[in-house]
């Protein structure tokens, strides 16, 4: 009976609420039509009275004198009589005096000398008041005009209604707005009932759809209708419902979607409680610590298990404990130093790089192990639906950073071989500078000459090292910016022609450059596309014995253009080929045997490096075939606008 009753009080509370404000907007309305109508009735009313005040005027100009006064008062009197609403004229001189008045006995009347509508017409033309009249003991309204200029008037006309005549003219209207107004208050009384009872009605059932809830029954809707408040209380109660029902189904979800994120990284994480088990890791984990033993739990399988099954290695062991040196335990007497005071944020974080063999070769981990907060019940042992109180364990995070120790190693590298081909030649530069500074140039001139050459020779090398060094500076920049341009091809190729037409014919080659009809034009950086061909050039024509063959062809590709420097010299081994690219490396065997004797032709090492940053600069790439005592093919491919 108490789910019945409720609604009935509702229903009452809300009708009442409508109709007092219905009730009371309506009174409002009505009332301020009234007095709208009142006021406009009013001004009407006066200007109707200043409109008659203006004609008699007319009427009497010139005439307001003592001697005119009964011919001015039957005046007065007849346009009164005219007037069904009892219009009151008074005629009077400038001095108060009255000369007529169409509802009194001018002898009988004083002076209206003091009169404020009167003095008001004689100063600025017209005068209005409302006030009681002594003469007829009622409230009049008054409009008084003056006769005559403002500088010589000749009196005061005025004319007057009674106000209770005024608010008979209105008495009708007034009477049919508040009928209206009364009707309108009782349908509204009516409306607002139905309108309650309209209200109540999804009310009644969204609360016992809500009761269906609280009970458990999830399975209860309420009908959604419109696009109201109601209709969005019911649509928030199914939506209650609906989730109430599918928070398993969306845990469930939420724990696949973060397996799915850490099985998807490629950094592997492995997080171990205070009591030294694994609460969570992930496959990159396993395949990071344990390469080459297939039969090892996979990494889902490690929760539950302690670290050291888990985990072979001995420093990233310490890094999942809790406990590290100078550290105390979770366990610790109250008053010791502990590790979980503060914020994981707040804690330190330990770092080890060690070396793990894999089947591929060795790979560099970084391994950084830091404190994080777990909640107690992610903990073996602990209570389901216990405590939320967080304790703190350890998180491991394994990176990969084999490229990055390579990198470094490659830079490390470089340094030391830069440093050491700048020394041999200022080292032999410098002993030849003190042998000659020891001969007796005048006595031993030829030893002289030797030793200046041996300076030139590595002053020489030295000059062409510095260069190669600063054009791989140039080509690696990532400051520097590429300028493609079309580029001639026949004139292009016949200024390579010429700028190496003397090496190779003090070498007596065949040269050779190809370029299809087809190819008239491609788009390059000149500068950069130049230096690539003359490091490919000075390659070609220096291991390439005399009478051989050195070929330039160009060839059209799809959306690119091929250009192959080919001879058939020495040639490279296939364990040499992979190495070729690298900064400072020299084929050691075939090729110092094709120098001969001549240490000045030795290369710098550095011209494939730069041949290789170059083509990658216009977003080209560069392949080599070789074979011992064949030749040598090196492709460079360029990228072409479309």
């Amino acid at each position: 009976m108490q789910s019945r009753k409720r609604p009935s009080k509702l229903l009452w509370k809300l009708f009442a609420g409508h109709a007092v404000l219905m009730v009371v907007a309506l009174a409002t309305c009505a009332l301020l039509i009234v007095r709208g109508l009142e006021e406009f009735q009013a001004d009407e009313l006066t200007e109707h009275l200043n409109a008659q005040a203006i004609t008699l005027r007319a009427m009497v100009r010139g005439q307001l004198d003592v001697a005119q006064s009964k011919r001015l008062d039957r005046i007065a009197k007849e346009v009164g009589e005219n007037e069904a609403d009892g219009l009151r004229v008074t005629i009077m001189a400038v001095d108060g005096t009255v000369l007529g008045d169409s509802q009194a006995d001018v002898l009988q009347m004083d002076s209206h000398c003091d009169r404020e509508e009167i003095q008001a017409a004689l100063q600025t033309g017209r005068g209005e008041s409302t006030r009681w009249s002594d003469t007829l003991g009622r409230t009049l309204m008054y409009v008084a005009v003056r006769v005559g200029a403002e500088e010589n008037p000749e009196g005061v006309v005025r004319v007057a209604l009674a106000t209770r005549t005024i608010g008979a003219r209105t008495q009708a209207i007034r009477k049919m707005i508040w009928t209206i107004a009364i009707v309108a208050m009782a349908a509204t009384a009516v409306f607002a009932l139905g309108l309650a009872r309209l209200w109540t009605i999804p009310i009644r059932r969204i609360t016992r759809i809500a009761a269906s809830l609280s009970r458990g029954d999830l399975s209860a809707r309420a009908k959604v209708r419109g696009s109201d408040e109601l209709a969005r209380l019911a649509q928030s109660l199914n939506e209650m419902g609906d989730h109430l029902s599918k928070q398993v189904s969306t845990i469930d979800g939420q724990r696949q979607t973060l397996e799915a994120l850490l099985n998807q990284l490629e950094e592997g994480v492995v997080v171990a409680g205070p009591d030294g088990k694994i609460i969570l890791s992930n496959p990159a984990a396993a395949r990071l610590l344990h390469p080459e033993d297939p039969e090892h739990p996979a990494a889902h399988l490690w929760v539950g298990r302690s670290i050291e099954q888990c985990v072979p290695q001995h420093d990233l062991q310490r890094l999942l404990l809790s406990d590290g040196p100078g550290q105390k335990r979770h366990d610790a007497p109250d008053g010791d130093a502990s590790p979980t005071t503060g914020k994981p944020a707040d804690r330190p974080t330990s770092e080890v790089r060690l070396e793990v063999h894999h089947p591929g070769g060795s790979v560099t981990l970084l391994a950084r192990g830091s404190y994080i907060e777990i909640p107690a019940r992610m903990v073996d042992g602990a209570t389901p639906g216990g405590s939320s109180k967080a304790v703190t364990g350890r998180i491991l995070a394994l990176t990969d950073i084999t490229e990055i120790a390579r990198t470094i190693q490659m830079k490390t590298d470089f340094v030391a071989n830069a440093s050491h081909e700048l020394r041999t030649p200022l080292a032999t530069i410098r002993a030849a500078i003190e042998t000659v500074m020891n001969i007796d140039v005048g006595q031993d001139a030829e030893s002289a000459r030797r030793f200046l050459q041996v300076i030139d020779r590595h002053s020489t090398r030295l000059e062409a090292l510095v260069a190669d060094l600063l054009a791989l500076s140039r080509v690696e920049s990532t400051s520097r910016e590429v300028k493609p341009a079309a580029i001639d091809v026949c004139r292009f190729c016949g200024e390579l022609s010429d700028r190496w037409a003397n090496r190779v014919n003090e070498k007596q080659l065949h040269w050779d450059c190809v370029i299809p009809s087809d190819l008239r034009e491609m788009t390059a950086d000149q500068d950069v596309i130049t230096m690539v061909l003359d490091n490919l050039l000075d390659n070609a024509i220096k291991f390439t014995d005399l009478g051989g063959h050195v070929s330039v062809t160009f060839r059209s590709e799809r959306d690119a253009v091929a250009v192959e420097v080919a001879d058939d010299g020495c040639g490279i081994s296939p364990q040499d080929q992979e190495r070729v690219f690298e900064r400072f490396y020299q084929v050691a065997q075939a090729r110092s045997q094709a120098e001969g004797a001549q240490a000045s032709s030795r290369g710098t090492g550095l011209g494939l490096a730069i041949v290789r940053h170059a083509v990658a600069s216009m977003g080209g790439r560069v392949s080599l075939t070789s074979e011992l005592g064949t030749g040598t093919r090196v492709t460079i491919t360029i990228p072409q606008p479309s």
